[in-house]
């Protein structure tokens, strides 16, 4: 088996926590879609996330992260480093961009 080497700076902890992220499209006219996710892992530079939505690496979201405990979700920008497909639904490398 071909073991790839780790490439995150930081550990990441389990938070499996529904989330929504926006994305903009453009086109003949420029739209802003906004999808849902399953965020599974989070660190301090970025997180891991389950979607049906295919996206492409380096593509930018407004992510909305939910706070415990309270009905509120703050609103990130985040970048997507990686997507590989996963049955139906695809898993992405995401880093929040300051």
């Amino acid at each position: 088996m071909n073991h790839q080497p780790e490439k995150r700076l930081y550990d990441r902890k389990a938070f499996n926590q529904p989330l929504s992220f926006e994305i903009s499209v453009l086109g003949e006219e420029s739209k802003n879609i906004r999808q849902n996710g399953i965020a599974t892992n989070i660190s301090s530079d970025g997180f891991g996330m389950i979607t049906d939505y295919s996206l492409k690496e380096g593509s930018v979201l407004k992510t909305y992260l939910p706070v415990q405990g309270v009905d509120l979700s703050i609103p990130v920008f985040t970048e997507v480093m990686w997507s590989v497909p996963n049955g139906n639904l695809f898993r992405v490398g995401l880093r929040f961009l300051a």
